[in-house]
């Protein structure tokens, strides 16, 4: 499971960027979207057709990301090879418990209320899911109790 990979938590960014870098979060996406085992020159290569960027600063970035364990990185030849040490999906799930913990140990009664006035405005299908989830919660939660 991933934890605290991230520096903190930036509301006002797009997708991936509310946790990881903007130049991370590019880079992953490119690493995910290619589904194999994929060279800096092939993350460059990608990038460099968006936007002008330097071959080392794709380097460090993927270095960096190995090293926060985003990323496993075998060497070959010359070269290192990368692959995602979680999938994109997995991912998001993970950053999205470790925000919903930060605020409910700090804020838990607000974050509460504001998660089901949010939802409360949503459709019926959004409400109907939430109430069975809070129904499997609970049901779980009573068989810990026997």
């Amino acid at each position: 499971m991933i934890k605290k990979i991230y520096s903190g938590y930036r509301p006002g960014k797009p997708g991936l960027e509310k946790v990881l870098g903007s130049l991370e979060s590019k880079v992953m996406e490119v690493i995910w979207s290619k589904g194999a085992e994929v060279s800096v020159r092939d993350v460059y290569e990608t990038l460099a057709l968006r936007r002008e960027i330097a071959y080392t600063t794709v380097m460090t970035i993927m270095g960096r990301l190995a090293e926060k364990k985003l990323l496993k990185k075998r060497k070959e030849g010359n070269a290192f090879l990368f692959t995602p040490a979680v999938e994109k999906d997995e991912f998001t799930a993970q950053m999205v418990d470790n925000v919903v913990d930060d605020l409910l140990a700090d804020f838990s009664d607000a974050a509460l209320a504001s998660f089901i006035n949010r939802v409360g405005k949503k459709d019926r299908e959004s409400i109907e899911k939430l109430e069975k989830m809070l129904k499997t919660a609970r049901e779980e939660n009573d068989g810990d109790l026997g």
